[in-house]
């Protein structure tokens, strides 16, 4: 068996190492692409083998035989190990086919050989024939068909490298692609790939298994984690059940499948399945049960638990250093569930030592290698730089620049004279709008635990019941992902903390009745997981809670399932005697509405989910794809992942040739660094050279923008038709109207790009295609953006905000402030996006920034067409306008005006000002409508403007 082992996955590696082609893997289909698809449908389960087989061989070095009776343990130990050693690997410089090729033979041979495999694979089989249950279980069937169904499926996507997340096309498609051309991690300041992986940040697994099928591996390797988080999952509520009375262990092993089955149809198209967030979902879960294990388990087997443990530990902050952070909460809530607080922190203090050393290490050797900790968050690392070091890479700049477009925990202007009590009472409204739908959720809650209590022989009430729980659940669900009070409100982190809150209370009233003694502390486990990855999440990512944490909802759904079983056998036990309780629940599980509730809603999620999937990525698609019938690239499904265009570059530009992008950063960026080009053809606004000189190469004006462009051998340049996502260069001074025609020709035009060159280089730019750029670029920053916090973000914006060059404003031209004109060049903060009749104020304070052409020492006058925002709730409103720390006007609106003229008469010397005519508006009664209880929205309009216009003032 050994030597069968051994041989056949010394054919898949031969296979992934000599991979077709690019274009025929993507998109050519045939026998060889076919052996390859085969082949990567081997990998994903190869992978968990020899993870399995290193925790077996820990276990057999220092653990119990006890340990050896939890495959979810050995999978978890082995992963950490494994990734430890892919990191080692990739930092000496190891990283090619032959050698991590190798590691992966050897390590099926050895799992095959210690007979870890063997006892996994009975396992399995007796778990599809129901043999822990009996076999005349159909919602046992029903269940585990789907959870096989379930993993098939995600074997499928992961071996077509499907893709359903940017960030996994600009990042580890690229980056592994680049950790196996270099051998390992050791990036120079030359090489592009700097901006979300530094040193330390290393899902081991992904770099070793990237020296034997580059980019397409990360979506195998993110297969195995996310059958591992929904393994430690059903393992969790497992044991929950195991010290239960008999009433409660058959629900508790059924609410085990379910759970299982709803998180692995949910997960890998809830988060991003080919990144470090599922591989530590995994972990961080796996962490805390063997946690939560260790303080209630006796002396010797807690001390062999803890030695298995060390590689998770360790892999943990190597991989992201900030995630000790949750681990230390995770040791402090198995603490605190612990029966024996003190026995606890002295089993678990050793585990919590040496993740921090850790995460020192891997900070440091950031510190080292990159002049900066971490680069996520960067308000929390910023102020480590060092600055010679960290010059080489990248810039503040750059970084302040990621960082506001993001809408991330970082604003830069933080305040705005926005006061934080105006906002509490923002949220305090909202609250009382949602009240109705947060009493109703309650409610809802204690009816469907109330009607799941009494037993029922009838079968119509059987099925509203089955109905009122699938509503329930479904409801819940929703709620978990879409409810948010406000984005005016202090933070999205305060609004997802307000859920959070009233998820927590209703979870733990139900929790508390939970009564067996030896299992509580999982179950508040279980919770305690659920609301750190909510505030970890929060702490580090505000901006993006949906995108990442919607593996935590899972839970959290799962959880109050569990929940209200236990409730329910709680009240049954208190309203029967045990037999009759026995008898009543029995094995058949049918007299309480509770169990078909359970299922019902479980299935119910899967189901959704699966339709959901199908609909975007057919079964019959995957398939095909695997087996060679059709490229690759038909089944990719993120829309944006079109690899047809990258070899319309390469047909339109010379080989040797560097080309840069205008727009269209997360449409294109698959191009960067794959196999479809040459490497570094493509300039991505992460590239060190690039990013270091931010300043000159996209932020100055017109001149010193294209010197440094030409200094970088940036000779061609890309606008992707139909896009209006315009990052710094394409907003940049040489790509303005008038500024473009003089500085470019067009080289080429194919069906996807506008090829640019130097003028000289081409042909000159028709007429039509200038008027098509202008328009993408004027809506780009004109009406392009998003509210993070109380400001209106776009890219231009956070560019001016950070002091790029504003075009200069000429005495005497009408301002456009609609959709069809140029306002948003001279908007700072407070402002909306433009829209057909002008552009609205938003919150209390709004200021434009007007740089002057030539000085006006003279007195100036502005005139504005503006209408005030009034209703019947808000019949008048003032605005107060200053120039400077000076007020020069006081407007006064009354309900039922339109548009009208307004003045304001500005000093002499006003125009001399180097930074030119800065006006700040101070609007008074800034509310929303939604805060008023009237509609959805939720932004506190102030005033629109449809024009300005500034003229010098002729004295007589």
């Amino acid at each position: 068996m050994t030597g069968a082992a051994s041989v056949f996955a010394l054919v898949v590696v031969l296979i992934l190492a000599n991979p077709p082609n690019a274009h025929a893997l993507l998109f050519g289909g045939g026998m060889r692409d076919g052996l390859f698809g085969l082949a990567m449908v081997a990998l994903a389960p190869l992978i968990s083998v020899v993870q399995i087989g290193l925790g077996t061989a820990l276990a057999h070095r220092f653990a119990s035989v006890a340990a050896l009776r939890e495959p979810w343990l050995l999978w978890l130990c082995g992963s950490g190990l494994l990734s430890l050693i892919g990191v080692a690997i990739a930092a000496a410089g190891f990283v090619n086919p032959w050698v991590c090729g190798s590691m992966l033979i050897l390590g099926v041979a050895c799992a095959v050989a210690s007979g870890a495999c063997t006892d996994v694979l009975n396992r399995l089989i007796a778990w599809t024939r129901l043999e822990d249950v009996a076999s005349s279980k159909p919602a046992f069937a029903v269940v585990r068909l789907g959870i096989v169904a379930a993993l098939v499926l995600i074997g499928l996507r992961a071996a077509t490298g499907e893709l359903n997340d940017t960030d996994v096309v600009q990042f580890y498609w690229g980056w592994l692609n680049e950790v196996r051309h270099l051998g390992g991690i050791h990036l120079s300041p030359a090489l592009p790939m700097v901006q979300d992986f530094t040193a330390g940040r290393g899902n081991g697994a992904y770099l070793l298994l990237a020296g034997i099928a580059p980019g397409l591996v990360s979506h195998v390797v993110s297969a195995a984690y996310c059958a591992m988080f929904a393994v430690v999952l059903r393992a969790f509520v497992l044991r929950i059940a195991a010290d239960a009375s008999s009433p409660l262990r058959p629900p508790l092993l059924l609410a085990a499948e379910v759970v299982c089955l709803a998180s692995l149809w949910m997960i890998p198209g809830s988060v991003a399945f080919g990144k470090y967030h599922l591989q530590f979902a995994a972990w961080a879960l796996g962490f805390l049960l063997a946690c939560l294990q260790i303080a209630s388990e006796d002396v010797r087997a807690a001390r062999t638990w803890r030695l298995m443990l060390l590689p998770v530990a360790v892999a943990i902050p190597i991989g992201l250093a900030q995630f000790e952070a949750f681990i230390a909460l995770v040791v402090i809530v198995a603490v605190a569930a612990a029966p024996h607080r003190w026995l606890a922190t002295r089993r678990l203090l050793p585990l919590l030592i040496v993740g921090c050393a850790s995460a020192a290490l891997a900070l440091l050797a950031n510190w080292l290698f990159l002049g900066i900790p971490d680069l996520n968050p960067f308000p929390l690392f910023e102020r480590f730089i060092a600055e010679q070091r960290f010059g080489l890479w990248t810039s503040r700049l750059q970084q302040y620049y990621i960082n506001y477009i993001g809408g991330g925990v970082l604003t830069l202007n933080a305040g705005n004279s926005v006061g934080k009590l105006r906002e509490l009472r923002s949220l305090a409204s909202d609250i009382r709008a949602d009240l109705i739908p947060i009493i109703l959720g309650f409610t809802g809650l204690a009816v469907a635990a109330i009607t799941a209590s009494i037993p029922m022989r009838r079968s119509w009430r059987q099925g509203l019941s089955l109905v009122l729980g699938a509503a329930l659940g479904y409801g819940l669900y929703r709620t978990s992902l879409l409810v948010t009070f406000s984005d005016l409100a202090l933070s999205p982190a305060l609004n997802r903390v307000v859920l959070y809150a009233m998820a927590a209370v209703a979870y733990l009233l139900a929790v508390r009745s939970f009564r067996v003694a030896a299992s509580r502390p999982f179950l508040y486990g279980l919770l305690s997981y659920w609301l750190i990855c909510a505030g970890f999440i929060l702490v580090f990512h505000s901006g993006s809670m949906d995108r990442l944490m919607r593996h935590a909802d899972v839970v959290g759904v799962a959880l109050v399932l569990v929940a209200l079983v236990c409730l329910v056998g709680r009240l049954t036990a208190f309203a029967l005697p045990i037999r009759a309780t026995e008898e009543m629940w029995g094995f058949r599980l049918r007299a309480s509405a509770a169990v078909p509730i359970l299922l019902v809603v479980g299935v119910a999620f899967s189901v959704r989910a699966a339709v959901s999937t199908a609909a975007v990525d057919p079964p019959r698609h995957l398939l095909a794809s695997a087996l060679g019938l059709q490229g690759r690239a038909v089944g990719l499904t993120n829309p944006m992942a079109k690899f047809e265009r990258c070899y319309e570059i390469a047909r339109s530009v010379p080989a040797d040739t560097r080309v840069l992008f205008l727009n269209a950063y997360t449409a294109m960026a698959y191009c960067n660094n794959a196999v479809l080009l040459p490497r570094t053809m493509i300039v991505t606004p992460h590239a060190s050279e690039f990013a270091r000189d931010l300043a000159t190469s996209a932020f100055a004006d017109a001149d010193t923008v294209e010197q440094t462009m030409r200094h970088l051998h940036i000779d061609y340049f890309l606008v992707l038709k139909g896009d209006f996502e315009f990052w710094a260069s394409g907003l940049s001074a040489p790509f303005r109207p008038g500024e473009l025609e003089r500085r470019f020709d067009l080289l080429t035009e194919t069906p996807s790009f506008y090829v640019l060159t130097w003028r000289g280089r081409g042909r000159a730019i028709p007429a039509e295609t200038l008027a098509t750029i202008a328009e993408r670029r004027r809506f780009g920053i004109q009406q392009s953006g998003f509210m993070a916090r109380n400001e209106f973000v776009s890219q231009w914006r956070a560019m001016a905000n950070l002091g790029a060059d504003r075009p200069k404003y000429q005495l005497g031209a009408r301002l456009d402030f609609s959709s069809s004109g140029w306002s948003a060049l001279y908007a700072d903060h407070g402002w909306y996006a433009a829209e057909p009749h002008g552009t609205w104020t938003v919150g209390p304070v709004a200021v434009l920034k007007l740089p002057l052409a030539r000085p006006a020492p003279g007195p100036l006058r502005v005139t504005m067409e503006v209408m005030p925002f009034l209703i019947p709730q808000l019949p008048s409103r003032t605005v107060r306008v200053k120039q400077g720390a000076v007020d020069v006007a006081t407007w006064a609106f009354q309900l039922g005006e339109g548009y009208q003229a307004k003045t304001i008469d500005l000093p002499a010397g006003a125009g001399m000002d180097p930074q030119g005519i800065v006006l700040t508006f101070e609007i008074e009664n800034s509310v929303s409508q939604y805060a008023l209880g009237l509609n959805a929205d939720w932004r506190p309009l102030g005033m629109a403007v449809r024009s300005l216009k500034i003229e010098a003032v002729v004295l007589n």
